[in-house]
């Protein structure tokens, strides 16, 4: 059985009674048409159920109609939270029509040249640092970008980003009121990117602050990457035996877990997490963790339609959206057994 010929703008124009460049014409929109010769062509589109070949609405339009979302990673830094922001972004190019490219390149300078060849449209970047080199090099192109996330300067340019500030606030402010006095924060540095990962450096910033307002002693450890975490975690709780409550970001709430375990301290008796996590994760945790949700789908989707939104009119002022995180109390946390009396001192664990 031979395969189905594929139907062409002829054959369209052949049912429709018009000339192929008038097909042509309507399809492309580069020229105007009666409304009587436009509809001959929709319905003759649509009696013999003609599909234009994506390639050539590409060379036609000069659009690749392709997003590129880049996520600088390595297999140590590619975690399960990671693939809940990508499903958001997916929705979104999805639903609008366009591919998606994902990339896990460290090169600052490739976002703008995939723009530059054609590849992509345009560049979503994730893992963003205060100073972005990819930013910078992207607004000296002039080339269309948004943000997960977001930098020093973000004037004119499409973001979402989730409250940290607000988020380890919350945090200290519950584990403080169930009386705890000594509290860590298990921060995140991701590969590469130094100090000036964002979401690091405004939950320390925050950290500090409600330690001082709120009166307990505060603990900052920024944890490296995944395979040396649980040695990290290990020296550092031995190091301050009168800390019996911690906050972590991402997955650093997994070697802490299994860091307590080992210490024969019992979670939430001896000692309380709340982690800032997905809610997907949330639930897949056992025991339950008390949480500060991060919407990853929702910020995956938000940044990729506020992208598109931009891209399609650049005049209009683009969607800058911050995004607040719910407490859930779970079976993590609780009053301490015993809350030293001792006034402790705020310190900076490097």
């Amino acid at each position: 059985m031979e395969p189905k010929r594929s139907v062409t703008i002829a054959d369209i124009a052949l049912r429709a009674g018009v000339a192929v460049s008038t097909v042509s014409y309507a399809l492309s929109g580069k020229r105007s048409i009666s409304a009587e010769t436009r509809a001959r062509i929709e319905q003759a589109v649509a009696e013999l159920d003609f599909k234009p070949h994506a390639v050539g609405r590409a060379l036609a339009s000069r659009s690749s109609h392709t997003m590129a979302l880049f996520f600088p990673a390595s297999r140590n830094t590619l975690q399960v939270e990671n693939h809940i922001f990508l499903a958001g972004v997916a929705e979104a190019t999805s639903k609008a029509g366009y591919g998606l490219l994902v990339s896990t390149s460290h090169d600052p300078a490739e976002p703008a040249s995939l723009i530059e060849t054609g590849t992509a449209d345009c560049a979503l970047l994730m893992e963003v640092t205060l100073h972005d080199e990819r930013v910078a090099r992207l607004r000296a192109s002039g080339r269309p970008f948004g943000l997960i996330g977001h930098s020093a300067d973000n004037s004119g340019v499409p973001f979402v980003d989730f409250d940290f500030e607000e988020a380890i606030r919350t945090a200290a402010r519950h584990l403080r009121d169930l009386g705890h006095r000594h509290i860590a924060l298990l921060n995140r540095q991701p590969e590469r990117r130094r100090r000036d990962y964002g979401p690091a450096v405004r939950s320390r910033t925050a950290f500090r602050g409600i330690a001082r307002d709120l009166g307990f002693a505060g603990e900052h450890l920024l944890c490296s990457a995944a395979p040396y975490q649980y040695r990290q975690i290990d020296e550092f709780l031995r190091g301050v035996p009168t800390c019996t409550a911690a906050i972590t970001l991402s997955s650093t709430f997994a070697p802490l877990l299994r860091v307590l375990t080992d210490l024969g301290r019992e979670v939430p008796r001896d000692f309380s997490v709340v982690s800032v996590i997905a809610p997907e994760i949330r639930e897949i945790v056992h025991p339950a963790l008390t949480t500060i949700d991060l919407p990853a789908v929702e910020m995956g989707r938000l940044g990729a339609e506020a992208l598109l939104n931009h891209l399609a009119d650049p005049s209009k002022k683009p969607g800058q959206v911050m995004l607040h995180g719910e407490l859930n109390i779970g079976a993590t946390s609780a009053p301490p057994r015993a809350a030293t009396a001792t006034e402790l001192v705020l310190t900076d664990t490097r």
